[in-house]
């Protein structure tokens, strides 16, 4: 057998910040090379647009360049910049298209990005290959969020595990389609993972039953404000 060579990086980091008005969405975006191919999994959305055209030009690398971008599920903030790479092919699990054209009551999902990258949609199953890699889905948050596994056990989970503190607690914090799907999602993520990328925190590692970052670098995370505001700040450390 021929071993494929897996390389994953963290184009743009996931910030677990919510706020009175809004969810900002800053999900882990993630660059895959595997062999020679490029991918993105989770590419985000408008808001990290700029960044994110300004991290591929630092690893030398245009949109043209994307080989692949991979959705984990059609949320807004996961999914909006796939429009942006006008050459990759547009993975995503055939059940999260089906729930994000029957939905009725989740705000975030894309139904029209469907539509709109047709001719280059690939929709794909549990437990499908890819280069190398596997579909793993993870329904719950979404009625078809979707994972991938590397060969050395990295999972990216995109919001079956949203933030650490889920994967501590084995309990999703929020859904769309299945409170109880969710936490078995998280717990099936937990079993089959060595590293874990979440969608809105920072990598970790699992040895038995120990979740420990991958880094010990937290991520800087600045915050400008212009305007009249009263601002009041939330933190929790679970490390």
């Amino acid at each position: 057998a021929i071993l494929t060579m897996h390389r994953w990086e963290v184009l743009l980091p996931g910030v677990p910040i919510t706020t009175n008005l809004g969810f900002l969405g800053l999900c882990n975006v993630v660059l895959l090379t595997i062999d020679d191919k490029y991918a993105i999994f989770d590419p985000g959305h408008y808001g990290n647009r700029e960044p994110l055209l300004s991290a591929l030009s630092s690893k030398g690398l245009g949109v043209k360049d994307i080989d692949y971008v991979i959705l984990s599920h059609l949320h807004f903030d996961h999914a909006l910049n796939a429009t942006l790479f006008p050459n990759a092919q547009v993975i995503v699990s055939r059940n999260e298209v089906e729930y994000a054209r029957t939905t009725s009551n989740d705000p975030y999902v894309v139904p029209y990005l469907i539509d709109l990258l047709k001719d280059r949609i690939r929709y794909v199953n549990d437990g499908d290959e890819f280069l190398g890699a596997r579909f793993v889905l993870l329904p719950g948050h979404t009625g078809g969020t979707m994972g991938l596994l590397l060969e050395d056990k990295t999972l990216l989970v995109g919001d079956a595990i949203k933030y650490v503190s889920e994967a501590l607690s084995g309990r999703a914090t929020f859904t769309y389609y299945s409170n109880e799907l969710a936490n078995e999602s998280i717990m099936k993520a937990l079993g089959i993972a060595r590293v874990i990328v979440p969608g809105h925190d920072m990598p970790f590692t699992i040895n038995g039953k120990s979740i420990k970052p991958l880094t010990n670098e937290p991520f800087n995370f600045q915050l400008t404000l212009k305007g009249h505001l009263r601002i009041t700040l939330m933190s929790e450390h679970f490390y």
